[in-house]
């Protein structure tokens, strides 16, 4: 990583001027007011920006080592319609967290209330902020070791959180042609199928 230290920022000054909160809702929506340095040493003009507060979040692609399967499932989602697309997306399980909570208990969590199954094994593929920009969220993506062998493709989700999720299984290399046809669009998903493409060589072999 020497590239990446040549060219690290030695003063990130930040001035934070102001915060609001001025919507609470599922995502509580805060007004900031800042300053930073810049690149060519002065500090920036005063900025406002609108972020969404959502903390934590977990996600997890089904992984079956013994079938080379994994479980992709489908739901209503309003922001592609917005978008003026298909708002029935094909995502990995997610789910936030809960305040406190290791991300590996969500994800085992939301396999359950989601897909109707457990993993027996976690694997992380990878960590990091979805949307910058304006979204305050880290999220944790995981592989999860399960059976899929007897497993029956249904219907699943919480009532109460208004939940109506369809269950999909397919081999890693259909879901990999899925993902160049543009058919599977989630980013969270594709972090972790294109990390367990990399990677299912030196994964789990024996059964679960």
């Amino acid at each position: 990583m020497v590239f990446y230290k040549e060219y690290r920022r030695v003063d990130k000054k930040v001035e934070i001027l102001s915060r609001e909160i001025v919507h609470q809702g599922f995502y509580p929506k805060t007004v900031i007011r800042l300053k930073h340095r810049r690149f060519d040493g002065g500090m920036s003009e005063e900025i406002s920006r609108d972020i969404l507060e959502q903390g934590g979040a977990a996600v997890v692609l089904p992984y079956d080592p013994v079938s080379g399967r994994v479980l992709l499932i489908e739901q209503f989602r309003p922001a592609p319609l917005m978008m003026g697309d298909d708002p029935w997306m094909l995502e990995a399980v997610a789910g936030r967290t809960e305040d406190g909570e290791d991300p590996a208990a969500t994800a085992g969590r939301e396999m359950v209330e989601e897909a109707g199954i457990e993993a027996s094994a976690l694997v992380r593929a990878g960590i990091g902020y979805p949307s910058p920009g304006c979204l305050k969220e880290v999220a944790t993506v995981y592989v999860g070791r399960c059976d899929l062998g007897r497993y029956q493709p249904g219907t699943h989700g919480l009532a109460d959180e208004h939940e109506d999720i369809r269950t999909l299984v397919v081999t890693v290399d259909e879901a990999l042609a899925m993902a160049a046809a543009g058919t599977l669009r989630s980013l969270p998903a594709l972090v972790a199928l294109y990390w367990l493409a990399l990677n299912r060589a030196s994964l789990w072999r024996e059964p679960a």
